[in-house]
C-alpha cells in the first residue's frame, strides 16, 4: 500500500479515536453525577489496597474482592489503585480504567478486522465498523462509567488478534494466551466466552498448530495462560467465586420455579408439563434469542436503568436495515472467509452468560455482542454503497453523515441532559453532598445513617476517605482464613462517629444526634411532630427530595414523656 493511502488511513482512524474518546471523556467524574455503590465499593478497595495492602475487610491482595454479597472480579481494581495517587479516590480515576480501555479498543478493532477480513473489503469494513463502536449507545455508556465488562471486551479482543497474528509470528501465541487469562480474570462473563472463543479458534486452526514449529510456543503458550489463570482456580471450589453464578443463573437457583411452570397440574402430567429441563431449556433459549431482536436492539433496548441511555436503544434505528442487509451478507458471502467465521462465533457465543442469568437483555453481560453486531451493520452500510450507482453513492454518503450527526446529538441528549434529569437516584446521586454536609456539622454529635434501602456505607467510606486501616479494626464480619467460604454479612458498619442502620425512632429521638435518610425514612410527618431541625435537604436535579439531614430534639421528647406521664396521671 503507498504511504499517501496509509498516512490518509492513519488520519482518519485517529479522528474516530479522538471523537470517540471526546464521547467517553466528557464530564467523565461527573456525569452520571452520581457514584454506584459498586464504583464506590471497587473504588474504595483499590484505595485500601494502596493505603494498606489489603481490601476493606482485611484480606491482603485479594483473587477475588468480597462486595456486599457476591464477589467482584480483581482485574479493574487492581488499575484503579495506581491511579489514585494521580486523581486521588474521585469519580473519575474509579472511571478511567475504562474510559482508557474503551479508547484502546478502537484502533484494536480496526487491526483485527484489516487482519481476518478480505483486503477488498478490509479498510472500508475497518474504518466504519470502528466509526460505528465511536458513537455506539452500548459501548459509550460502559466506556464512561466503572464497569468491568469493558476491560474484559478490550482484553478479549486483543487475545483473539494476538492469536491471529501467532498464525505467522508463532511466539505472539504466548501474548494470546495472557490476554485471553486476562480477560476471564477481568469479567465473570469471560470464564464462558473466552473459553469457548479459544476452543473455536484452536479447532478452526488445529492442521495449522499441529506443525512442530509450534510447539514450544504452544507450550510456553499453555504454561503462561494456566499461571495467570492459578490464583482464580485456587479458589473456583468456593462459595465466594460461586456465589456470583449461584445467585443469577436460571439453572441451579434453590426454590426457583423455571419460567412456564403451571402450579395447578400434578401427577404424571405434572412431570411432563413441568419438566425442569424443559422449561429451563424454553427460559434459556428464549432470554438467548431477545440478544438477536431487532425489537431490543433498535427500539427498546436494555431496561436496566444504569446500562441504557433514556430514549436511546442499543443501537440506533437507522442501522437496522443495514443489520438486515448484513446479516443476508455474512451468511451469502463465503468469501468474505475469517470475518465471516469470527463474525459468526461471536455472534452465537456472546450471549450464552447473559442468558443464563435469567435476565431479558443485560447488555452488560453480553457486551462482547456489540463487536460481532455492529460489524454486521458495517457490511450492510459497504455493500449497500457498493451496490449503488456512482451518482447514489454521493447520496448515500450525504445520508450517513446527516444521520451520524443526528446519533451523536441524540447521543449527547440521553446522556448529559435526560440521564441526568431522570436517573440520578439509579446513580445514588447525593451522598458526596451528604458528607460535606456532615462534615460541617458539629464533631461531637454522632450521626446515624439509614440504611434500610442499601448499602450506603460504602459510599460515606468513599467520599470521606476513611481511613481503611481504622475502618478495618472497627468493623470485623469474617476471619480472613474464611474471607473465601464464609457469605456472613454485618448490617451495621461504624465509620468514625457515624453509624449506618435502620432508623429506630423510639430510641434514636431521645438522643441529641444527626439522622440522615431518604423521603421515605425522614418524612415531613415526622419531621413536624418530633420538631426534628433540617439541616440539609439534598435535592436530585428533577428537585425531588434525595436526602434529609435532620437533627433530632430530645428535650421536646422529654417535654412530650412528662406531658404524657402527667394525663395518665390524671
Amino acid at each position: 500500500m503507498p504511504k499517501r493511502s496509509v498516512f490518509l488511513i492513519s488520519l482518519i482512524l485517529l479522528a474516530i479515536s479522538i471523537l470517540g474518546a471526546a464521547i467517553r471523556f466528557y464530564k467523565l467524574g461527573q456525569v452520571p453525577a452520581g457514584l454506584y455503590i459498586d464504583e464506590a465499593a471497587q473504588g474504595y478497595s483499590a484505595y485500601s489496597i494502596l493505603k494498606t495492602g489489603k481490601d476493606e475487610f482485611g484480606k491482603t491482595l485479594p483473587i477475588i474482592f468480597r462486595s456486599f454479597t457476591d464477589f467482584k472480579t480483581p482485574v479493574y481494581i487492581y488499575l484503579i489503585v495506581p491511579l489514585i495517587p494521580i486523581f486521588g479516590l474521585t469519580s473519575f480515576a474509579v472511571r478511567f480504567p475504562s474510559f482508557f480501555f474503551s479508547v484502546l479498543t478502537f484502533p484494536l478493532l480496526f487491526l483485527l478486522l484489516i487482519r481476518v477480513t478480505h483486503k477488498r473489503y478490509a479498510i472500508a469494513l475497518g474504518i466504519v465498523t470502528t466509526f460505528l463502536l465511536a458513537i455506539s449507545p452500548w459501548h459509550t455508556l460502559f466506556g464512561r462509567t466503572n464497569f468491568e465488562c469493558n476491560v474484559a471486551l478490550f482484553f478479549l479482543l486483543l487475545g483473539v488478534y494476538f492469536f491471529y497474528t501467532g498464525l505467522k509470528h508463532r511466539w505472539m501465541l504466548v501474548l494470546s494466551a495472557l490476554m485471553f487469562g486476562v480477560s476471564i480474570n477481568a469479567y465473570h462473563s469471560q470464564r464462558i466466552i473466552t473459553p469457548l472463543i479459544v476452543i473455536f479458534l484452536t479447532w478452526r486452526y488445529q492442521h495449522v498448530l499441529k506443525d512442530k514449529i509450534f510447539r514450544k510456543p504452544l507450550l510456553i503458550a499453555g504454561i503462561c495462560g494456566l499461571l495467570i489463570m492459578l490464583p482464580l482456580l485456587s479458589v473456583a471450589t468456593t462459595p465466594g467465586f460461586l456465589s456470583r453464578a449461584k445467585s443469577l443463573n436460571i439453572i441451579s437457583q434453590p426454590n426457583r420455579k423455571p419460567a412456564g411452570y403451571i402450579s395447578d397440574v400434578t401427577g404424571w402430567g405434572g412431570h411432563i408439563v413441568n419438566s425442569s429441563l424443559f422449561l429451563t431449556s424454553r427460559e434459556f433459549l428464549s432470554l438467548y434469542i431477545s440478544y438477536f431482536s431487532p425489537r431490543n436492539m433498535f427500539n427498546l433496548g436494555d431496561y436496566g436503568p444504569r446500562s441504557s441511555f433514556p430514549a436511546l436503544a442499543t443501537f440506533f434505528s437507522w442501522q437496522f436495515p443495514f443489520y438486515i442487509f448484513g446479516l443476508y451478507i455474512v451468511i451469502k458471502k463465503k468469501e468474505l472467509g475469517e470475518l465471516r467465521n469470527l463474525t459468526l462465533v461471536l455472534l452465537l457465543v456472546s450471549p450464552i452468560p447473559a442468558a443464563v442469568t435469567g435476565d431479558p437483555y443485560t447488555t452488560i453481560r453480553a457486551l462482547p455482542l456489540v463487536i460481532p453486531q455492529l460489524i454486521v451493520i458495517g457490511l450492510g452500510i459497504i455493500f449497500s454503497f457498493l451496490y449503488l450507482r456512482n451518482h447514489l453513492r454521493i447520496i448515500f454518503a450525504t445520508v450517513l453523515v446527516f444521520l451520524s450527526i443526528y446519533s451523536l446529538l441524540q447521543l449527547y441528549s440521553s446522556a448529559f441532559i435526560l440521564n441526568e434529569y431522570y436517573r440520578a437516584k439509579d446513580w445514588d446521586y447525593g451522598f458526596d453532598k451528604v458528607v460535606k454536609t456532615i462534615m460541617a456539622s458539629d464533631p461531637g454529635l454522632p450521626v446515624i445513617v439509614d440504611n434500610a434501602r442499601g448499602e450506603n456505607y460504602i459510599e460515606l467510606l468513599f467520599y470521606l476517605r476513611f481511613d481503611p486501616e481504622k475502618y478495618q479494626k472497627e468493623n470485623f464480619e469474617v476471619p480472613v482464613s474464611e474471607y473465601y467460604t464464609n457469605l456472613k454479612r454485618n448490617s451495621e458498619k461504624t465509620i468514625g462517629r457515624i453509624t449506618t442502620r435502620p432508623i429506630v425512632w423510639e430510641k434514636d429521638l431521645v438522643t441529641d444526634q444527626i439522622l440522615v435518610g431518604d423521603e421515605l425514612a425522614i418524612s415531613r410527618q415526622q419531621i413536624e411532630e418530633n420538631r426534628l431541625e433540617i439541616i440539609k435537604e439534598v435535592p436530585y436535579p428533577d428537585r425531588k427530595v434525595a436526602f434529609r439531614i435532620v437533627r433530632t430534639n430530645p428535650k421536646y421528647q422529654m417535654e412530650k414523656r412528662r406531658e404524657y406521664i402527667l394525663t395518665k396521671g390524671l
